[in-house]
């Protein structure tokens, strides 16, 4: 639990993503990785040598306006307060997606991870500029991605919004699905649906994991919950695709 909290004091708001990317850096400073940006400072991170690499995306940015935050664990629920005690965002949204991607780049032999910036919208801006503006050639050699950007804890949204294609209803089993309690559903718009109306061509999905309110000052996270997507996405990449 101490690395989420880590990341939930640290303030992301889109176009400020540089403090939130020092901290994953020194987090897998240990760890023989490949690592690359880009000129609007998304990051695209390589682990081990393949032919086909299963890979795993999140957003480095947030909604809420920068404050000095305080964590507040209670039992199973995390969220944050302000200097005066005042419930404030935790940037759940994605820092728990985050999370997921730096426990999986410790565990696994082969991966490919994509962390973008200025996924949220901007005022009249709109969102997933990251993805939107990044070289595709990276998922040359990827077969699938796994977006853990998804609130509450039971959702693998398989169409996007505006009726995007994401995968197929039986991309992921139904005994794994059964086995955490996901169901394939309907969402709305994140960075892996930007890159397939750009043309990707591989499978995507968004997942659930484990946030609550994400823009609103009573933004806060059940820890089981995110667990268990870790969990969902292990046996993924360890069951389903295995070969990969």
């Amino acid at each position: 639990m101490q690395l989420l909290t880590e990341l939930y004091k640290i303030t992301s708001k889109s176009g400020r993503e540089d403090k939130i990317k020092s901290f994953l850096l020194d987090c897998l400073k240990d760890i023989q990785l490949k690592i690359e940006t880009d000129s609007i400072g998304n990051l695209f991170i390589t682990k081990g040598q393949t032919d086909i690499y299963p890979c795993i995306a999140a957003h480095l940015d947030e909604i809420h306006t920068p404050c000095k935050r305080e964590i507040v664990i209670d039992n199973d629920t995390i969220y944050a307060v302000d200097e005066m005690w005042n419930r404030v965002g935790c940037g759940a949204d994605d820092k728990n997606g985050l999370w997921i991607a730096i426990n999986l780049l410790r565990s696994a032999h082969i991966l490919k991870v994509a962390l973008f910036v200025q996924e949220e919208k901007l005022g009249t801006i709109a969102g997933c500029r990251g993805a939107n503006a990044c070289n595709l050639s990276f998922f040359d050699d990827v077969k699938y991605i796994l977006e853990c950007d998804r609130k509450g804890t039971h959702d693998v949204v398989a169409i996007g919004k505006g009726d995007v294609q994401l995968c197929d209803s039986n991309f992921i089993p139904q005994n794994i699905l059964d086995k955490y309690d996901y169901q394939m559903v309907s969402g709305g718009k994140t960075d892996v649906v930007a890159l397939k109306m750009r043309g990707l061509k591989i499978p995507v999905c968004n997942i659930s994991c484990g946030y609550y309110n994400a823009y609103k000052n009573n933004e806060y996270t059940h820890f089981s919950e995110l667990q268990n997507c870790l969990s969902f996405v292990k046996e993924i990449l360890e069951k389903k695709f295995e070969k990969v």
